[in-house]
C-alpha cells in the first residue's frame, strides 16, 4: 500500500482530494494531511510516507521549501506538485527538486481523477523497478554514438568522470564554453551519462539546465529551448543535446562581431544571472571580460538589445517576483538577495517596473489564488 499525504493551505481542496480520488484503485491510502510545510514535516517525522502531494504557494513554509527539505532528509518519498500556476517556469523548480509529476488544479476534473492517479502510480512503479540499478535499459538499450563516443576511448577519463557528482556536472553545462569547444562538449556528454541518473532525475536536471540556457542565450536572439515529450533511450538524449547545441550556435552567430566578443557578452549575461545579489556594474563586468567600458556597453546593447544596466534590472525584478510568489521571505531579504541594499529603493524600482509595490504584488497573487479556489 502506497501511503499518501496531502499538503494544501485550502482545507476544501484537501478534503475534496481525499474523498473524491479513487485512491484504493491504485493501492494508495491517504494517511495524513497538513495546511503548510512545517506541519507536514512534523507529520512526516513521526509517520511513514511514500507519496507527498503538495501545493506550491502556502503560508509559513511554501511547497518549494518543503520539497527541498524532503529531498534532502527523506529521499525515498515521491513528491507531486499541486498548483494553480500553469506557467511551467515555476513548475520546473519543483521538477528540479525531484517531483515526479505536477497537477494543475484548474484542469483537475472528477472524470480525470483516475487518469491522474494512474499516471502517478505508473511513474512510482517505474522508479521502483529501476531503483536497484538505475535505468540500465535506458542507457544501454542502444549503443550511443555521435557526440560522446570519443569519450569512451580513455579509461582514465572514465575513472575521473565517475567521481564527478551531480552538482559539478550541472555546473559544467551551466556556462557557454561547451557551445563552441567540441572536446568540452564531448567530455560533458560522457560525464553526464556516467551519472546514470534515473530518468525522472535526468529529466529534472535537463529542465534545470534549460532554465540556465534560456536565461543565458534567450537575450541573444534564441527562441526558448524546450524538451521533447519523452526520451526512449540515452541516444535520443545525445541527439537532442547535439541539436540544441547547433540551435544555440546559429542563434548567437553575429556576423558583425567576432566569436570572442559574443562570448564576452554571454559571459556578462551569465554573471548577471548568477551574481545579481552582488553589487555588479557595467564597468566591473567590462573589466572581468577584458573589454573597455565603452566598447563593452556598445557591443552588449547591439547584441542583447538593451544596455547592461537595464538587463540586470530586469533580471533582478524577475527574480524578486519569483521570491514573492513562491517563498515567504521578507521584502528586505528579497531586496538584498536580488542586489538592492536599500529596501525603499528596491520597492520604488519594483513599482516602476511592475506598477505595484512588492507587498501589493504578493497580496494580489494570493488574493487571486484564493478567489480561484472559491
Amino acid at each position: 500500500m502506497i501511503k499518501v499525504m496531502i499538503v494544501d493551505d485550502d482545507k476544501l481542496v484537501r478534503k475534496g482530494l481525499i474523498s473524491a480520488m479513487p485512491w484504493h484503485d491504485f493501492d494508495m491510502e491517504v494517511v495524513g494531511e497538513a495546511s503548510n510545510g512545517e506541519k507536514a514535516l512534523e507529520f512526516i517525522a513521526a509517520n511513514a510516507i511514500d507519496l507527498l502531494l503538495t501545493d506550491l504557494a502556502m503560508p509559513v513554509m511554501s511547497g518549494i521549501e518543503l520539497l527541498k527539505i524532503v529531498r534532502k532528509q527523506y529521499p525515498s518519498i515521491y513528491t507531486v506538485v499541486l498548483t494553480f500556476h500553469q506557467d511551467f517556469e515555476y513548475i520546473q523548480e519543483a521538477l528540479r527538486l525531484g517531483a515526479i509529476d505536477y497537477i494543475a488544479k484548474v484542469q483537475l476534473e472528477k472524470e480525470r481523477f483516475e487518469e491522474v492517479l494512474e499516471r502517478i502510480y505508473k511513474r512510482i512503479k517505474e522508479e521502483q523497478k529501476h531503483a536497484p540499478n538505475p535505468s540500465d535499459i535506458f542507457y544501454d538499450s542502444e549503443s550511443s554514438h555521435g557526440a560522446g563516443s570519443e569519450a569512451h576511448e580513455g579509461d582514465n577519463h572514465e575513472l575521473e568522470a565517475a567521481g564527478k557528482d551531480l552538482s559539478l556536472v550541472k555546473e559544467q553545462w551551466s556556462g557557454h564554453e561547451w557551445v563552441y569547444q567540441d572536446n568540452l562538449f564531448t567530455s560533458h556528454i560522457h560525464d553526464l551519462k556516467q551519472l546514470r541518473l534515473p530518468q525522472t532525475k535526468l529529466i529534472g536536471l535537463l529542465y534545470a539546465l534549460i532554465d540556465k540556457w534560456n536565461l543565458l542565450f534567450h537575450p541573444i536572439d534564441l527562441a526558448k529551448i524546450q524538451l521533447p515529450d519523452s526520451f526512449e533511450s540515452w541516444h535520443q538524449v545525445e541527439e537532442w543535446l547535439m541539436a540544441t547545441r547547433e540551435k544555440i550556435r546559429k542563434a548567437i552567430d553575429k556576423p558583425s562581431f567576432s566569436q570572442e566578443v559574443v562570448e564576452c557578452v554571454m559571459k556578462a549575461v551569465y554573471i548577471a544571472n548568477e551574481e545579481m545579489k552582488e553589487q555588479i556594474t557595467a564597468s566591473s563586468i567590462a573589466k572581468r571580460v577584458n573589454m573597455s567600458r565603452s566598447y563593452f556597453s556598445q557591443c552588449f546593447k547591439e547584441i542583447v538589445g538593451i544596455n547592461f544596466s537595464e538587463h540586470l534590472r530586469q533580471k533582478r525584478i524577475e527574480k524578486a517576483k519569483e521570491y514573492l510568489l513562491y517563498t515567504n521571505k521578507t521584502i528586505l531579504w528579497i531586496a538584498e538577495n536580488v542586489g538592492y541594499m536599500d529596501e525603499k529603493y528596491f520597492s520604488r524600482t519594483f513599482r516602476e517596473q511592475t506598477g505595484l509595490l512588492p507587498s501589493e504584488y504578493r497580496l494580489k497573487s494570493v488574493t487571486g489564488r484564493e478567489m480561484s479556489e472559491n
